[in-house]
């Protein structure tokens, strides 16, 4: 999973318009990816399917309606869209709509996961009001990481508007940062964010801010506090790395980070970042190498050069600049 994951809003809100009722079960927890096969073509051409599972109520009343064929080819009309100009590297056969009776997740009438920056690493990060500045750095830190932060309730009793936004984020994020201060436990938010991300069996890291962690969280050992956001963002980074439950998620979008890029600035950060990672598998590597020649945009000597020694050090070869060749008249059949 993982892939294709930077596009799914983009699908959600183009699908909006054809079935709002089955666009809300468009999130990433509903949606795996299917490798199919892989073509040396051109630089590596990679095949998947995507299977969107679906309550079995729902998938029985498209059914009825004999909307499941027309739901599938106009996700996968939504996804082609949503690609657009991304190269050939990625291709999706076919979209699949399954049904099942496992728990899914839904988005409701209010939530949506655009308080996200597309592509990154979501990191809710659950505090007490006091430390309201501490999270906000620390969000500021780590997205030179990839990581986007949501600072969750930014007053002591949130509105009924931001505590949907709180929710939202609780059900579209991929893993949750505590503060655990002296008096997280006495929170009436605090406890329950971290209880909702324990029950969708996504990763909590504590930081010991003066409380050890208790609960069904005190098995995690807590990060120690750092003497200012950026060493924080940096041992956080660290253990979404290392961590089994995290750092597939964490690589995947980092890769595609790089691979989107709009920008050398962008890409270099990004670079700098995969090049420093602890625990870091050949597979993303080798992930970034095969499409990294789609984005004309990186494919620069600066880019290269900073790139190239992550390849070298991966067993891989270094990528160049190819410049087309001026002798494209020697063979052309000319009628005289």
């Amino acid at each position: 999973m993982g892939y294709f994951s930077s596009y799914i809003l983009t699908v959600r809100t183009l699908f909006e318009d054809f079935d709002t009722e089955l666009s809300k079960y468009l999130v990433d927890a509903n949606i795996d990816e299917v490798w199919l096969s892989h073509d040396n073509w051109n630089g590596g051409i990679d095949t998947y399917n995507i299977v969107l599972k679906i309550p079995t109520d729902l998938f029985k009343s498209l059914k009825r309606r004999n909307a499941i064929e027309q739901a599938e080819a106009e996700l996968y009309k939504c996804y082609a869209d949503a690609m657009r100009g991304e190269g050939e590297s990625l291709q999706i056969a076919s979209v699949i709509i399954r049904p099942t009776t496992a728990d899914v997740t839904q988005l409701g009438n209010n939530y949506n996961d655009r308080m996200w920056k597309p592509g990154y690493f979501r990191l809710f990060i659950s505090h007490l009001s006091e430390h309201k500045e501490s999270a906000s750095n620390l969000k500021e830190c780590l997205q030179n990481f990839g990581i986007d932060g949501f600072v969750a309730h930014e007053d002591i009793t949130p509105s009924k508007e931001w505590e949907q936004e709180i929710e939202a984020a609780l059900f579209s994020l991929d893993a949750l940062c505590a503060i655990v201060a002296p008096a997280f436990k006495n929170s009436n938010w605090c406890d329950q964010e971290v209880g909702i991300a324990l029950g969708r069996k996504k990763m909590v890291f504590p930081i010991k801010k003066g409380r050890n962690p208790y609960g069904f969280f005190g098995k995690y050992q807590a990060l120690p506090n750092q003497r200012n956001a950026n060493d924080m963002a940096q041992e956080l980074t660290k253990a979404i790395c290392v961590n089994e439950f995290t750092r597939d998620e964490y690589f995947t979008k980092l890769v595609n980070l790089v691979l989107n890029a709009s920008s050398e600035t962008t890409a270099l950060k990004f670079i700098q970042v995969l090049s420093e990672a602890v625990y870091m598998d050949k597979q993303y590597v080798s992930l970034l190498h095969d499409n990294f020649a789609s984005n004309l945009t990186i494919m620069k000597e600066n880019v290269l050069e900073a790139v190239n020694p992550l390849f070298q050090k991966y067993g891989l070869n270094e990528l160049q600049i190819v410049i087309p060749s001026n002798n494209q008249g020697d063979d052309i059949d000319l009628p005289f």
